[in-house]
């Protein structure tokens, strides 16, 4: 059982908090003393912002001979510094007011369930880059891509039985390697993207029943993007019962910087595909341009309504209302990392670029947890590189943490999870209640045996008054 949001690092805040103010009154005291040097038609002034407990002090100048000369020359230079002073207040009130603020919440729990696989005749891998968890109120199959057999294993989480659908390799049914996206639509309705640019839709004897180029209708200079690599990004395959379409992402090259867009098929032909545009990164201007090594794609997701999107150089979150096209940017700061990557010492060396992934944060992506009516993003901690240790130890010794939002996608909580424990390049898929996470790392001698071992973590709730449910409390 994981312990959400501890009250932590308070003492460290009030010293932050206890040497900005006495910076900036040591500021104020010498700006006092030597005003009139400083005041010759133009000022400068600090502001004072408070914020999540601690002060800011940005600096800004305004042009005093904006305001009517008369005022100008009856205003003495104590009565110049008096002003500018009221004036940085108000300044710093309103940049105060227009930041959201996302701090502690309650104090939760997560519950955390071990499942081991039995071994059986399913020759099945240690972890899946590619997995989906399907269930109704009376099944649960996991599914995950096992690229030895060129196939799914499929695993009953409730009986815990195995199978395997085993994917041709020619005729009018072949999947070509790689297969990136997968989406189950039902148990005899199962969506595949491959290397062919198609998604093939195939029931659980792996013959087709459908197939849609997903590359009709782009340009030259537009990409398919459905791809799983943790160590660069997640974009997904995604099918809209309600609509009957198919959604995926496009990275368009044609653009400077490149651009990134999600495209609604209609599987039936009665409507155009919709094309929905994706706002670039607030805190980064260039993603894909090389400056942030492995981190330079997008991460999109999918609910009901919404397209689920954020970059992992940085810590926002974007959600895109498919029905307005109105995009919702959401201040997701971890408290425990930095939240925005720096850049990559070089752009040609990739012993550089895995140095970058080692000492960076990585955000994955957004998912949403249908039982629950939230959503989760895990991300990885920076780590100290050294040049003597393995490059894998080195990513396999770093923590990860989880971020939990309600359906306002208002920030509920977040902690670290068990380190040394999971996979950060075949990693998890989301559930009903909470995530699945394949346990395998290389840092810790528990997890080295051959067994398919997972931890389903859930985040429970307690329900009051009718239907109304709240997060569990420690209080």
């Amino acid at each position: 059982m994981l312990l959400l949001q501890p009250l932590q690092q308070l003492r460290v805040t009030g010293s932050m908090l206890h040497r900005s103010l006495t910076l900036c009154l040591i500021w104020l005291w010498l700006m006092w003393r030597h005003w009139p040097h400083l005041v010759k038609r133009r000022a400068i002034i600090v502001i004072v912002i408070f914020h999540k407990m601690s002060v800011n002090l940005v600096m800004t100048i305004i042009d005093l001979s904006a305001m009517h000369p008369l005022i100008v020359s009856r205003m003495s230079l104590r009565s110049h510094f008096l002003l500018l002073v009221c004036f940085s207040f108000l300044v710093s009130c309103q940049f105060a007011g227009n930041k959201k603020e996302i701090g502690n919440k309650e104090e939760v729990q997560l519950n955390v369930k071990e499942v081991v696989v039995p071994s059986s005749d399913v020759l099945n891998l240690k972890s899946y880059y590619l997995s989906f968890v399907y269930q109704t109120d009376s099944l649960q199959m996991l599914y995950g891509y096992n690229y030895k057999i060129h196939g799914l294993d499929c695993f009953n989480l409730k009986n815990m039985q195995s199978s395997q659908i085993t994917f041709l390799g020619d005729g009018n049914s072949a999947v070509l390697r790689p297969v990136t996206g997968l989406y189950v639509q039902s148990l005899d309705s199962i969506w595949i993207y491959d290397g062919s640019q198609r998604a093939l839709l195939l029931d659980r004897q792996g013959q087709l029943l459908n197939a849609v180029n997903l590359r009709d209708g782009l340009t030259s200079n537009e990409q398919v993007l459905i791809d799983c690599n943790f160590a660069i990004s997640t974009s997904k395959l995604y099918y809209d019962g309600r609509h009957k379409s198919l959604l995926y992402g496009i990275q368009d090259t044609s653009t400077s910087p490149y651009s990134f867009k999600v495209r609604e098929a209609f599987l039936d032909g009665s409507f155009p595909p919709v094309t929905y545009l994706l706002q670039s990164s607030v805190s980064v201007s260039d993603v894909s341009g090389g400056d942030y090594g492995n981190m330079s794609g997008v991460n999109i997701s999918f609910s009901d309504d919404d397209i689920l999107y954020n970059y992992p150089v940085e810590s926002h979150v974007y959600v895109l209302d498919r029905r307005t096209k109105q995009t919702k940017v959401v201040d997701a700061d971890s408290r425990f990392t930095k939240n925005v990557a720096g850049k990559c010492r070089s752009r040609s060396d990739y012993s550089q670029w895995i140095r970058h992934a080692v000492e960076n944060p990585h955000f994955y992506d957004v998912m949403y947890l249908p039982e629950r009516n939230m959503y989760a993003r895990l991300h990885l901690g920076e780590h100290t590189f050294d040049a003597t240790l393995d490059a894998d130890a080195l990513m396999d010794d770093r923590n990860l943490y989880i971020t939990l939002f309600d359906k306002e996608f208002n920030v509920v909580g977040e902690c670290s999870l068990a380190t040394h424990r999971y996979n950060y390049y075949t990693a998890w898929t989301a559930m009903g209640k909470g995530i699945l996470v394949f346990v395998d790392n290389m840092m810790s001698s528990a997890t080295k045996t051959d067994k398919l071992e997972m931890d389903i973590i859930e985040v429970p709730l307690k329900t009051e008054n009718g239907d109304e449910c709240k997060l569990v409390s420690l209080n």
